[in-house]
């Protein structure tokens, strides 16, 4: 078996994955650019990016989603710290002042099962404290939700820093 490709392949086949005659194209409703004021970077986990973002929302006073960048991965900012393109292109290139940084508990799959609610916030604090040090001209929130047993049941906590 030869692993390497056949010096008799058909070089000239391409790929028309591109081609627009084989994309579904479809015209939808306009969405306006609107102009970029700030940028929430949260662990792609979906459980707790609305109540995230519902309190960026309120604490940097943006009244609509569309008016900051959201960047999502697993583990949130401590599993981010080194990838800054997105924050980058926030505050260097579009002025954004307004940042916030989160992470959840409640199992992270960024960081992987069994690990410990406080060794997660920790991490993000940390992370925290260096992206107010590379950002310095923003004001910067933190968040860091997770969800507590009670005797009645589960709550969700939300701790923040701003």
């Amino acid at each position: 078996m030869n692993d390497q490709p056949s010096s008799g392949a058909n070089t000239e086949q391409q790929s028309n994955v591109l081609n627009e005659d084989n994309w579904l194209v479809q015209s939808l409703r306009y969405t306006k650019d609107y102009p970029l004021l700030g940028f929430l970077q949260l662990c792609a986990d979906r459980r707790f990016h609305r109540l995230i973002q519902e309190e960026f929302q309120r604490d940097a006073n943006l009244p609509e989603p569309e008016d900051y960048w959201i960047h999502a991965d697993a583990g949130g900012t401590p599993k981010m710290e080194d990838s800054t393109t997105a924050p980058n292109y926030c505050y260097h290139r579009k002025g954004v002042r307004l940042m916030g940084w989160s992470a959840h508990g409640a199992t992270c799959g960024g960081f992987g099962d069994g690990v410990d609610d406080d060794v997660i916030r920790a991490a993000l604090k940390e992370t925290f404290e260096k992206q107010k040090t590379r950002y310095r001209e923003a004001r910067h929130f933190c968040y860091f939700v997770t969800i507590k047993t009670k005797e009645d049941g589960e709550e969700t906590v939300l701790y923040s820093l701003k």
